[in-house]
């Protein structure tokens, strides 16, 4: 009942309807086409086309709850445009290109509850210690400001470390030239703009209709099937690499029977004496370096089911509300140095277009960046609204 209890939770079907939904998204071309229309409609410079990437990504991001179908469209998309704009791979502006939609891809997941699995996995987690149920609107309310600023940031440091020369106008008869390769809007596009339109109306309005986000992704892969829509059937979905499904769950049932062995309680007990005499503030911020460091030895899936509960029992403890840890904790598990780090980051770094040493300098300036950012800017907000 403990081990496979979370198979009986609605991460499983958030996991199987995000993954659906980002195979529909990349085989319809309903993906590039959002990617390539918003670079084009940034004014064709460097920078603007950097602006552009990470719009496409805010346009998406809501729509694809699964980060990993996210990496595959927009990795593809910055690897078209570096290839068409002639940057070689390893330049710095293919670095920029690269690192941007990975960097926005990744800092867009955190302004909704749907962005990542982790994301579900951990609130669950936490709310489990809190005796809550989070909705997904209540989610965002909390999180998509913040998050939003932290994406500009993380993109802002991208175009002031590094920048380039090339020329405006050469860019912009490029990108004019992709835009006309896409060609007329398919009726596929804009069956796939209706589904995902849809899912987002669905998502944002759960306190209204009380059905909860993975019977939503449920219901809309079962529309994808429908004669009408057309957009999935059994060859592509066959095609969906439903892998990671057993990971995240095998993290699940990890954390799962670490709960119910009270090693959270045990955890909390160790960690407790250093944060004893923080206010919220220090302890979101030490909640932030903790993620950081755990990220250099394991993953931030199985970080998030090793350290939420505990972490939110601390918070229970301190009289401290146990989001303003968790969700700093998350800012902490999305800043990283190295590609082992992440998965995600591993993804866009084994597309051999980014530079390592100039991606690892926009890498640390943010991690650094992120904690002030927090202290700042997202813990008294989070005091704010919580």
């Amino acid at each position: 009942k403990v081990a496979y209890g979370p198979w009986t939770s609605e991460v499983p079907i958030i996991v199987v309807g995000g993954f659906t939904l980002g195979k529909i998204l990349q085989d319809s071309g309903l993906g590039k086409r959002i990617g390539i229309t918003c670079v084009r409609l940034m004014g064709g410079s460097f920078t603007g086309a950097l602006c552009g990437i990470t719009i496409a990504v805010f346009i998406v991001a809501p729509l694809v709850p699964a980060i990993t179908g996210k990496a595959a469209i927009f990795c593809a998309i910055g690897i078209s445009l570096c290839d068409a704009l002639d940057f070689k791979p390893k330049s710095r502006e293919a670095t920029a290109v690269i690192l941007t939609c990975c960097l926005a891809v990744a800092s867009t997941k955190l302004c909704y509850l749907t962005g990542g699995a982790d994301l579900v996995l951990g609130m669950g987690l936490a709310d489990k210690i809190m005796g809550t149920k989070t909705a997904w609107i209540e989610y965002a309310i909390h999180n998509f400001l913040p998050g939003t600023i932290y994406t500009i940031m993380s993109v802002a440091l991208v175009v002031f470390l590094l920048p380039s020369k090339v020329d405006r106008q050469a860019l912009q008869g490029i990108l004019q030239a992709k835009h006309r390769e896409l060609g007329p809007v398919t009726p596929e596009q804009k069956r796939a703009a209706a589904l995902m339109i849809a899912t987002l109306l669905l998502l944002a309005t759960d306190k209204l209709h009380g059905v909860g986000a993975g019977l939503v992704l449920i219901i809309i892969t079962f529309a994808s099937f429908l004669p009408g829509m057309k957009l999935m059937n059994a060859e592509k979905f066959s095609k969906v690499n439903f892998a990671p499904l057993f990971f995240i769950m095998g993290c699940m049932a990890i954390g799962s029977v670490g709960n119910a062995l009270k090693v959270t309680q045990w955890l909390a007990n160790g960690i407790l004496p250093y944060f004893h005499e923080m206010g919220a503030s220090m302890a979101g911020v030490a909640s932030y370096a903790m993620g950081a460091a755990v990220n250099f030895l394991l993953t931030p899936l199985a970080a998030t089911t090793t350290l939420t509960s505990p972490l939110a029992e601390l918070g229970v403890r301190m009289q401290i509300n146990p989001r303003i840890l968790y969700y700093s904790f998350q800012y902490g598990l999305d800043n990283y140095v190295f590609p082992y780090e992440y998965a995600v980051l591993l993804y866009f770094f084994s597309a051999g277009y980014m530079l390592f040493k100039d991606m690892v300098k926009v890498l640390a300036v943010r991690m650094v960046l992120t904690g002030a950012f927090l202290a700042a800017i997202a813990i008294p907000y989070w005091k704010m609204v919580l």
